[in-house]
């Protein structure tokens, strides 16, 4: 067939045999009940419906009276997802409804979803981006193609000339397809399974919906062979207008679907009286706003509706579209410049993208996991009527149904499955913030959740055994990827499901993180461990669950091979031990406040250490450190390694620093604490001659390195009260300022002594 159609030949192809074909836009309005009229025109025996065909299981389903739209067939293959979502106003919709009354048999005549490369809707790209539409546009004055097809179409809405209707709806999509190229996706081998079940039809009256793109190819051709059975599984789930809406990335939808959902009912017994819902939708909007704090005024709501009229006609329709009222609406509500931010528009809009959220019929059936996760989300006081992200605040610790509420949201987390984001509290698994009393999340119960809970069935017949078995596959794939023994990764692990109330579930994980921790030779890891596990092992501890296995014993361990690993640390190589010394430096504040953990015993280990003559100066100075802040080191001594090890001109530059490096990273504090330790270094260093001095200062700098912004400035500011300095008044001076000084004294220094005027360097 010509891609160019007269109206004659247009009607001829439609309506000329026992086969009459509905060319369609999903989710239109004007076609849904263009298409109603047709079939109860017709009298079908037969309607055939562009839908995967193994989604026919569900077409019983589809029209059940507990059933509340939108739904969505949701079909799951190999770790993707696929969703054919339904409205109240679908063209699909109607043809279901209208079968059922009249006892017709229905088809779904398309390919599986899983021979898509990715999941899809039908694409309507042509719909907004070919080129006819956009020449189509400029020549009426139109924005884009989602104003184009209401200006030809729904601004039809409810006519009685069903027939002049496709005619004009496959005209349209015939120009299309013309622009098209068809072989770019799967558009023709699913054509050819479309009329491969035509042809099934053997002269029956039939009526075949299919989008108004496919329509033209359907007249004539070869059938196509049947496709290799489909291994997939389906499902039959509530969805959203949010997700309906073409903004949000579905193919096929039309832009701000509670717009479309309000014209469909306001056209019921025939064309709508635009105006009063024009009137209707303005008022429902003010009163939205005003429930938020922005009022609108009666004048105000008077000048939109009136302009929104004039705009209508001056654009030729009789009918009011939703381009005429945010028009109007800009105009009535801003006086001044307006920009693509403009928030009373992006308002509106919002408004009419819409919130509904859909029921499926009980008779559908649901997984186990679904129907759980449901029932414990209603029990913990979430909203599932709406797929708008709502803020909510668990005072976890104090309100025993609010750690109910948190441990869902976090048991969700562990599924992935989409439904709530943490936005701040104690985050358990980092090991920060864990004295904060509550959590604050931000939740939306979408069709996506419940495709993701599918999805996540075979994993267990309840949430919290759902969420577990995940747990224990993710560490076991942590064994096949290489990161078997990786101690950080499987505690992360162990601690989200902690933190997700599935402690008393969590024995064999805890059994796998205490051997882990027998054997690692990681002193950092083992003390980034120790840490984290100190939130939840005592009954003292902020989120300890009285229910979940005892961690004592785990925290022996890891006490335990840390000490071991501490006393091996002489033998380590340099390129080890800052990570090391840093753990060390955690174990020590462990031990500082924790009476679980052996003090004694660690200061014990940090003798032999430091008696060690294997030991480099960096773990000297770290091990000084820690033994001086426990008492075991007299400051005097300590400053004497320091003042020695500074001084002695045999050693390197980097190995003379490196005791004070190891020092700094370990007890900062002592220089402005202990006056014998800074006064020490102090004068080190200024028995340093200039050359020797210049020569030390890059590893100085790099040892100094260690100090946060906090601690330089103390620092500095004992320096200068010991030295008797004032502070220097500038501070913007440059490393390449300090380099010129330095050189400069050096120059007057050298022509002073070849003056003989030496000793005037020295005043």
């Amino acid at each position: 067939m010509s891609d160019f159609l007269t109206r004659d030949q247009a009607l001829a192809a439609l309506f000329g045999g026992p086969v009459a074909f509905a060319p369609i836009r999903h989710h239109s309005p004007a076609c849904a009940h263009a298409l109603r009229s047709l079939i109860r025109a017709h009298r079908p025996e037969v309607i055939c419906i562009e839908a995967p065909t193994p989604l026919s299981p569900h077409i019983p389903h589809l029209t059940e009276p507990d059933l509340v739209f939108p739904v969505a067939l949701l079909t799951l293959h190999q770790g993707r997802q696929s969703y054919y979502p339904l409205s109240a106003h679908s063209p699909e919709t109607i043809a279901l409804q209208e079968a059922k009354a009249l006892g017709a048999e229905v088809w779904f005549i398309d390919l599986p979803s899983r021979l898509d490369e990715a999941p899809r809707g039908p694409d309507e790209t042509p719909f907004s981006a070919s080129a006819f539409v956009a020449e189509t546009c400029a020549r009426l004055g139109l924005r884009d193609g989602a104003e184009l097809w209401d200006h030809l179409f729904e601004a039809r809405m409810g006519t009685q000339d069903w027939q002049g209707f496709f005619a004009d709806v496959l005209t349209y999509c015939a120009a299309l397809r013309h622009g098209t190229d068809l072989t770019a996706d799967d558009t023709l081998p699913r054509e050819a399974e479309m009329r491969r079940h035509i042809a099934r039809l053997n002269g029956r009256r039939a009526v075949v919906v299919t989008g108004g793109f496919h329509t033209p190819a359907l007249f004539q051709g070869d059938p196509g062979k049947p496709p290799p059975a489909d291994p997939s599984e389906s499902y039959l789930i509530a969805y959203g207008e949010e997700a309906l809406d073409a903004l949000s990335g579905y193919g096929a939808g039309l832009r701000h679907p509670a717009w479309y959902a309000r014209l469909w009912q306001a056209a019921q017994d025939g064309p709508p009286d635009w105006l009063a819902l024009a009137r209707d939708l303005i008022t429902d909007f003010t009163a939205a706003q005003a429930a938020q704090g922005h009022r609108i005024a009666v004048p105000q709501q008077v000048e939109t509706l009136t302009l929104a009229a004039g705009l209508a006609s001056l654009r030729g329709r009789g009918a009011v579209l939703l381009p005429d009222l945010s028009d109007a609406l800009r105009s009535a509500l801003v006086k001044g410049e307006t920009g693509p931010a403009e928030p009373w528009t992006r308002a509106f809009l919002r408004f009419l993208n819409g919130t509904a959220f859909g029921r499926a019929p009980a008779s559908a059936g649901q997984p186990p996991l679904l129907r759980d996760a449901r029932a414990r989300a209603q029990a913990a006081r979430f909203d599932l009527s709406t797929s708008v992200r709502r803020p909510r605040k668990l005072d976890f610790r104090r309100k025993p149904s609010h750690a109910t509420a948190s441990q869902f949201c976090h048991q969700m987390a562990i599924l992935d499955a989409g439904f709530a984001q943490l936005t701040a509290g104690p985050d358990l698994v980092g090991g920060v913030n864990l004295g904060l009393l509550f959590e604050d999340w931000d939740c939306a119960w979408t069709p996506f959740v419940e495709g993701r809970l599918i999805e996540a069935a075979r994993l267990g017949a309840d949430l919290p055994s759902a969420a577990l078995a995940r747990l224990l596959r993710d560490a076991q794939a942590l064994g096949t990827s290489g990161q078997g023994q990786d101690l950080g990764a499987l505690v992360t692990l162990m601690l989200r499901g902690w933190r997700a109330g599935l402690g008393p579930r969590l024995g064999p994980l805890v059994a796998e993180v205490t051997g882990l921790a027998a054997r690692s030779p990681d002193l950092g890891a083992l003390a980034r461990t120790l840490r984290r596990l100190t939130a939840v092992a005592a009954p003292t501890d902020p989120l300890h669950d009285p229910q979940a296995p005892d961690l004592g014993p785990l925290l022996a361990v890891v006490f335990d091979r840390m000490i071991l690993l501490t006393e091996d640390l002489p033998q380590s190589p340099d390129e080890a031990l800052p990570e090391a010394i840093a753990g060390l430096s955690l174990l020590f504040a462990a031990t500082l406040t924790d009476p679980r953990f052996d003090r004694p015993r660690l200061q014990g280990a940090l003798h032999r250490v430091a008696a060690d003559p294997r030991a480099s100066g960096l773990l000297l100075g770290a091990v000084a450190g820690l033994l001086t802040r426990s008492g075991q080191m007299e400051p005097a001594a300590c400053a004497l390694l320091l003042q020695g090890q500074i001084g002695a001109r045999t050693l390197k530059p980097q190995d003379r620093a490196a005791l004070l490096d190891g020092f700094l990273r370990t007890a900062p504090m002592l220089l402005w604490q202990d006056q014998a330790i800074l006064a020490a270094c102090h004068a080190a260093l200024s028995a340093l001659s200039d050359e020797d001095f210049t020569t030390l200062l890059p590893a100085l700098r790099l040892s100094l390195s260690q100090l946060n912004p906090h601690e330089t400035d103390r620092l500095a500011a004992e320096v200068t009260r010991l030295t008797g300095q004032a502070a220097a008044p500038r501070t913007s001076l440059t490393e390449a300022d300090l380099a010129r000084g330095l050189a400069l004294d050096r120059a007057l220094a050298a022509q002073l002594a070849a003056d003989g005027l030496a000793h005037w360097g020295e005043a």
